[in-house]
């Protein structure tokens, strides 16, 4: 079976509608006040938003990919990132891959992908909403054709957005991805709040307790460059959901770096394939479907940026429409079969 999140459906369900009216306005207080206070470890977005679906498929399907506002989401636990304000004591917030391609100039071209076996496209679909949404064509190994030109991009994408220069800083970022990630913060986020008396409140009262810390009218609590992480850390708690359960978003971008140290040179092709294999059995026990994965992604995602989900432009709805437009399209790759056998064959 796969990583549940430790609640029934039904039960989850009644507590949703019995709090909908307290949970919505905690909710919009919590955000009017965090909004100001510290932004998400988020993105810079691009006008690539959920309007145009169909549209955005259909280019899809031709291999004609819009670039897109969520890009490179590396998590700067695992390694530095790329450029554009502050995160974490003072760790960089990511700059969009899309964004950084665009201001060197490098705007990847797509070429016809190749035959590739099943199991190396599984790999693929695992950071396929990425590909996607950095304009490139999932089918290829790490989005791009293994050429001298996309080695260059690929190489300058990784330092720009990881800090990963070489072999070495590569894994080193990958270990600290499945040592810990951000399932770790996570769950010190949680454990924070239960050390300050705060993770067993009431919705309404946790959302009044938290504007307080927030506007610094309580200076015992630090709530970081991130505050939106503790909500959302409050609200996985309160629906029932262990912090392990975000590990798809960490395992997910483990297969990105794989595919990405390929296409660069610090890894060979069979070497990259093969630590690929090892981590996607590993995603594989502990999913139960594409679906499923992919809700642990999002809830990962949603962490990571400290994104309450309630205004027309959040970072994770926006995610969210890249994952529908990808299950939609005429080549999804969410229509290969997640209990597949994976094995070695290349």
């Amino acid at each position: 079976m796969g990583l549940k999140k430790n609640c029934d459906n039904g039960d989850k369900k009644g507590k949703k509608a019995a709090h909908h009216a307290a949970r919505v306005m905690a909710w919009i207080l919590t955000a009017a006040v965090l909004t100001g206070c510290g932004a998400a470890g988020g993105e810079d977005t691009a006008d690539v938003g959920t309007a145009g679906t169909e549209t955005a498929a259909a280019e899809l399907s031709d291999g004609i990919q819009e670039e897109g506002a969520a890009g490179t989401e590396t998590a700067q636990e695992p390694a530095a990132e790329a450029q554009t304000g502050v995160e974490d004591g003072g760790e960089k917030r990511p700059a969009t891959m899309a964004d950084l391609l665009q201001q060197s100039g490098n705007v990847p071209e797509v070429a016809a992908a190749p035959e590739l076996p099943d199991t190396v496209l599984w790999f693929n679909a695992t950071y396929a909403c990425l590909t996607y949404t950095n304009g490139c064509d999932w089918r290829w190994v790490g989005g791009m054709e293994p050429t001298e030109e996309n080695a260059d991009k690929a190489e300058y994408l990784l330092y720009s957005s990881w800090n990963v220069s070489d072999r070495k800083s590569g894994v080193e970022a990958v270990n600290k991805l499945l040592g810990g990630g951000h399932r770790a913060k996570c769950q010190e986020c949680m454990d924070d709040l239960e050390a300050w008396g705060l993770l067993e409140l009431g919705e309404t009262r946790f959302a009044e307790e938290i504007t307080r810390i927030a506007v610094g009218e309580r200076t015992d609590i630090d709530l970081g460059d991130v505050p939106g992480r503790y909500v959302v850390a409050y609200y996985m708690y309160h629906s029932g959901i262990g912090a392990e359960y975000i590990a798809a978003w960490d395992f997910c971008r483990v297969n990105q770096l794989y595919a990405d140290f390929y296409l660069c040179g610090f890894m060979e092709y069979e070497e990259a394939m093969d630590a690929s294999l090892e981590n996607s059995l590993r995603l594989q026990k502990m999913y139960d479907s594409w679906d499923e994965m992919m809700d642990a992604y999002m809830m990962g995602y949603q962490f990571w940026q400290g994104d309450l989900e309630i205004t027309e432009d959040s970072p994770t709805k926006e995610r969210r429409s890249y994952y529908e437009m990808l299950k939609n399209s005429g080549d999804s790759p969410y229509e290969l079969d997640w209990s597949m056998e994976l094995k070695k064959s290349w």
